[in-house]
């Protein structure tokens, strides 16, 4: 009988996670082939994008009769937060400092434009502070997207895998790995045939490049989700990575030929350094006793 109770959960288990990457495609689908179409993203069509993982979990529950509210929305202990916020510093220092340092792909920190525009808006108030983004108004459809893909898309994600009878720390392993490849296939057509990419050199490395560090990342997510017992360090982290990388690191960073391959989502320093953060927090995992 046990047992019996245990194949129908998985069955269950594998129901739900197969009609959530239905429903996820097609939603997604219909707004990157507009980005295709027109050959660049937009804020309206990335917004909607974004949103369609977090719509098709609740659709999912809907169709199985499940509670959305079973989903970890409590915010936990605030360190947990914190910590996730501050992590992207960290291993964006580990991704950049060696590009600035030694000059990789003729790289070189401290980009005049960037630093004069920074200037500009921090004496004379024009513009928006970087730094400022995460709570200024613009980064509201920021905020709201990611508690769509994060708290609700990869809440479901994981928390089907743990319904597969997988013990928490395999579901760490196999859900973070799982649940960030298919994040990473999901930006595929963005990057292939929209402007998601480095603007330069072999889209399809850069491709590679995104899918492994962002695979890897999903361990990150996961230990963050399962220790806190929150979805809330998720959304912060996906927040944070965006605002440091893209609007601080990058930015910082003087371009020389072949930069584009080192720095950024679409250089081969995020997977080294995600790789590396992803085996770090499965060992921090099991000394931990969450496997």
């Amino acid at each position: 009988m046990h047992q019996s109770t245990n194949s129908d959960e998985r069955r269950n288990a594998w129901r739900a996670i197969s009609i959530f990457l239905i429903i996820t495609m097609a939603l997604s689908a219909v707004f990157q082939g507009l980005m295709i179409y027109q050959g660049h993203m937009t804020r309206m069509l990335v917004t909607a994008t974004m949103w369609s993982p977090g719509v098709a979990a609740v659709l999912t529950c809907l169709i199985l009769n499940r509670d959305v509210s079973s989903l970890p929305w409590g915010w936990g202990q605030w360190r947990w937060n914190w910590y996730a916020w501050a992590l992207p510093i960290a291993y964006g220092l580990a991704m950049y400092l060696p590009v600035w340092i030694f000059g990789l792909g003729g790289a070189s920190f401290g980009n005049e434009e960037t630093l004069a525009r920074w200037s500009s808006e921090i004496i004379v108030g024009t513009g928006k502070c970087p730094g400022g983004r995460v709570l200024h108004s613009d980064s509201g459809n920021n905020w709201s997207f990611r508690i769509g893909r994060e708290c609700i898309g990869r809440g479901n994600r994981l928390a089907r895998f743990h319904d597969l009878g997988i013990s928490q720390g395999n579901a760490i392993l196999a859900g973070g790995l799982g649940s960030g490849l298919i994040w990473g296939l999901w930006h595929w057509p963005g990057i292939l045939f929209a402007d998601y990419n480095a603007g330069e050199g072999n889209l399809v490395l850069q491709m590679l490049l995104f899918t492994t560090g962002i695979a890897a990342q999903g361990i990150i997510y996961a230990y963050f989700v399962f220790k806190s017992k929150s979805l809330w360090p998720a959304v912060i982290l996906h927040a944070s990575h965006n605002l440091f990388l893209q609007t601080i690191f990058t930015p910082l960073t003087t371009r020389g030929e072949n930069t584009h391959f080192y720095i950024d989502e679409f250089g081969i320093m995020m997977p080294i350094v995600s790789c590396i953060l992803a085996v770090y927090f499965y060992n921090r995992a099991k000394r931990e006793g969450l496997t």
